[in-house]
């Protein structure tokens, strides 16, 4: 024990100031969902088999790729391209990032498109090299930075796809990496509609000297995070390589099971003489739950899943964790998209 701390030690002691604040950002950045850590609440003991693999064919039919999207494509263009080397018949990305713009980029593939619009409303991350346009001291520029976190109040800008009214979003981290003269690099965690751009703007606004954002990477959105992402190139390699083996570990190197987009929501397991009823987008009543996580409450959108580990619906609950296991009657979860 004393020689792995002695070790460690070392190790931060070698570490440049970069790559230990890096460090620090690691550990300390979460998106709210990431700090959850639920416990199950059980109704009825019955064996929750591990998840299995999807095959190629599964994920093919039913999948996400967590695209590194290349700047200056557009993301529906992105999602066309991904469509047309996996010879699809339907693509949809997951919030839009603007041409100039990389990083994550969840394309979901076939019947996940359903799943698409419930991923945009889920936590972003962004490292954010943001740009003054005159000297200020740091001090200054990390008081600006503090006033613009919290809940903020935003006008989106002039081109935006929402409707140009001031509106409350919540920027949960700011975490300062470095600056280099009049360019200050931070990695921002923030509530899903937050525009960056906007945001340095106001910032160089409220310091009297301007600012914009010089450039951006998205980092995360929702459970998809970047050092996990694939190129273009990846996908059309795999792909080409798996028309010839057949082998499902192209694919599955490639893209993701639906099961890794609701991994930031509550979940509910439900019993399998439940899943005909639901397949036709019934309800799920209390008596058809077997377990459930603790911190579901009523209106969450939460996701349903089977004996096996696999997604069956999503929906908004109807009642809090609690009740779920111990009514005897009456709707737990109002069924949303049904997956089955």
């Amino acid at each position: 024990m004393y020689h792995s701390v002695m070790i460690c030690l070392k190790v931060f002691s070698l570490m440049s100031k970069a790559s230990y604040s890096l460090l620090l950002l690691y550990f300390m950045s979460n998106l709210p969902f990431e700090n959850r850590k639920p416990k199950i609440l059980v109704r009825e003991k019955v064996k929750i088999s591990k998840f299995k693999p999807r095959n190629a064919e599964e994920l093919l039919n039913c999948g996400i790729v967590n695209l590194n999207k290349p700047a200056p494509k557009l993301s529906k263009i992105a999602a066309r391209n991904v469509r047309s080397i996996l010879e699809i018949w339907k693509a949809g990305h997951a919030g839009t990032l603007d041409p100039a713009v990389t990083g994550v980029l969840p394309v979901f593939l076939a019947k996940a498109t359903k799943l698409s619009g419930i991923l945009t409303n889920a936590g972003k991350e962004y490292h954010c090299w943001l740009r003054v346009h005159d000297d200020v001291s740091d001090a200054k520029v990390k008081s600006a930075i503090k006033k613009f976190s919290g809940k903020i109040q935003q006008l989106p800008p002039r081109i935006s796809a929402v409707k140009r009214v001031v509106r409350t979003r919540e920027i949960y981290y700011v975490q300062w990496i470095k600056r280099e003269k009049n360019t200050i690099e931070v990695i921002i965690g923030c509530q899903a509609g937050t525009y960056i751009r906007k945001w340095c703007h106001d910032i160089g606004e409220h310091l009297g000297t301007g600012a914009h954002m010089a450039k951006l990477i998205r980092t995360k959105a929702g459970p998809f995070r970047l050092k996990d992402c694939v190129t273009l190139d990846k996908v059309k390699a795999n792909y080409a390589t798996y028309l010839k083996s057949k082998k499902d570990n192209l694919i599955q190197e490639i893209i993701q099971p639906i099961e890794s987009a609701i991994d930031f929501l509550p979940k509910v397991w439900i019993d399998d003489d439940v899943l005909p009823r639901l397949a036709h987008g019934s309800p799920v009543f209390s008596p058809g739950i077997l377990q459930v996580e603790d911190d579901i409450k009523k209106k969450d959108l939460v996701v349903c899943m089977t004996t096996k580990n696999r997604l069956a619906s999503v929906g908004y609950a109807e009642m809090d964790s609690k009740n779920m296991i111990k009514s005897e009657k009456g709707m737990a979860v109002k069924t949303d998209v049904v997956m089955l």
